[in-house]
């Protein structure tokens, strides 16, 4: 996949609703979804997200009853050899509002690009159109 070659040997930011298709489904980017966590377990990229990503996967199914979908997340968001959880710390939070500042973005997603920029990520794979992201990080568009 042209998309997974942008992304081969480098540091990637998943943001959020990459975990939730992974888990929930969506349709259009299935193929995708499954080619990059089978490429991200083949160690063929590193891959890094906030801990607030959890924060946020976890409210629909709360929301909704569903303790095994919570489950799920719970487990999959752990930090591994292949997926660096980072928690919101102070430096983060200081960086964040740098980047709300700069790019006029919204606290969550200041708070995911300050951790993107903090981890050493070259990529930030999203399928959020209207992200802002600063100079040096490559958004991926799924």
């Amino acid at each position: 996949m042209a998309r997974l070659s942008r992304i081969r040997g480098t540091t990637a930011y998943l943001d959020t609703n990459l975990f939730i298709y992974a888990v929930e489904g969506y349709e259009p980017e299935e193929a995708f979804v499954r080619a990059l966590f089978l490429a991200l377990e083949g160690g063929e990229f590193a891959a890094v997200t906030s801990e607030l990503t959890l924060a946020e996967v976890l409210v629909r199914p709360f929301a909704l009853g569903r303790e095994d979908v919570a489950a799920t997340y719970i487990e999959l968001l752990r930090p591994s050899e292949r997926l660096a959880v980072v928690p919101v710390d102070r430096a983060v939070l200081v960086e964040a509002a740098r980047q709300r500042a700069a790019l006029g973005i919204r606290l969550p997603d200041a708070i995911h690009v300050a951790t993107a920029l903090a981890s050493g990520c070259g990529a930030f794979l999203t399928n959020d159109r209207r992200l802002k992201l600063p100079p040096g990080v490559r958004q991926v568009l799924l």
